[in-house]
């Protein structure tokens, strides 16, 4: 039993890789592109990359990006993806190498969610603090923790490419909710219209507004405005599954 293990997660992170290279970009990501082209030296720092979706997104915005990812398969699916258009580091976000400051750090696709603890996510975002211009912006995206700590323990919805075209079904089996960590476990599995199904394994805490708000206050960041999961609409509200955060740092 031991030796199967190493072979199960091989698999199932090859299986997150494919996934992540098929995934579109979506109505929402037009926001990630929108504070591209107002970043002040047209510069993006883009922490938890993954496999490029949003970062073909930057670089169509005509933004220079570097692109930060840890994972040895999604590095190689970006590297496919981007080619010599973005630089590319290999490396943990919590332990960035020293870079001249961009005008735009983006923490998209529920990266602080994804860390083990508020340890993890504090150090994430004083990297991405010490990361940022005077005059720049942090931008991020969280899961609602209201959302995640509700989500029924199966339900069914769609992906709607922002293109129009035809929508990705997309099915969530959750674990219950564990109040003492305030994470949540589920089985996502996307079915694409031309029947291929993938599925990725989500491992998320609940990041509240209050806890965001002070480890951004420890590390010299203020929030600047706040959305739901189609920004620019008014929110976040309480049921919304995702909160898009732009957050500057502090004067002085």
């Amino acid at each position: 039993m031991s030796g199967a293990a190493p072979e199960a997660d091989a698999a199932s992170g090859a299986e997150r890789v494919a996934l992540y290279r098929r995934l579109p970009l979506v109505e929402s990501d037009r926001w990630w592109a929108d504070l591209a082209r107002r970043s002040p030296d047209g510069r993006v720092l883009e922490l938890g990359a993954g496999a490029g979706r949003l970062t073909t997104a930057f670089l169509d915005a005509g933004a220079e990006v570097t692109a930060v990812e840890r994972d040895p398969g999604m590095l190689s699916a970006l590297r496919d993806r981007v080619g010599g258009r973005a630089r590319l580091l290999g490396c943990d976000a919590a332990e960035l190498p020293p870079l001249e400051p961009f005008g735009l750090v983006a923490l998209p696709t529920s990266l602080l969610n994804e860390l083990p603890d508020a340890a993890a996510r504090h150090a994430v975002l004083a990297g991405a603090a010490a990361a940022c211009r005077p005059d720049g912006r942090i931008a991020l995206h969280l899961l609602g923790p209201w959302w995640l700590a509700d989500l029924p323990a199966h339900v069914t919805g769609r992906l709607q490419p922002g293109d129009g075209t035809a929508p990705i079904e997309v099915t969530v089996t959750a674990g219950p909710f564990d109040a003492w960590s305030g994470r949540r476990r589920a089985e996502l599995t996307y079915r694409f219209p031309d029947g291929r199904r993938l599925r990725d394994h989500l491992d998320a805490a609940a990041v509240t507004g209050t806890e965001l708000e002070l480890t951004l206050a420890a590390v010299g960041c203020e929030i600047e405005d706040r959305f739901g999961p189609a920004p620019p609409d008014t929110g976040p509200r309480q049921d919304d599954a995702a909160w898009h955060v732009v957050c500057r740092p502090r004067a002085g």
